[in-house]
């Protein structure tokens, strides 16, 4: 079995059409709590927690305790270190 550089989980995870709503929403607007997240996408609380948790495993994104609230942003830099992240700099 072939191990997942960086990239490909960036890509693979945002493979999943929920996923890229959430990347482009975060990418448009920014910091971004859960209930926000849910609020546009239209899907469970639970979903979009479970969405979240795999996309910031993944390098995309970054999560940022303030209280009883987490809030969500774009993770500019790249997970493998070794670039600038592509999809920081591209448009969706």
């Amino acid at each position: 079995m072939l191990n997942k550089t960086p990239c490909t989980k960036c890509f693979g995870s945002l493979g999943i059409d929920s996923r890229m709503k959430i990347y482009q929403f975060l990418k448009k607007n920014g910091k971004s709590t859960v209930s926000s997240v849910v609020d546009m996408v239209g899907l469970t609380q639970p979903t979009v927690s479970y969405h979240l948790k795999e996309m910031k495993s993944a390098g995309l994104i970054d999560g940022v305790k303030s209280g009883k609230e987490v809030f969500y942003s774009i993770n500019e830099k790249c997970a493998a270190n070794v670039c600038g992240c592509f999809l920081a700099k591209a448009s969706f």
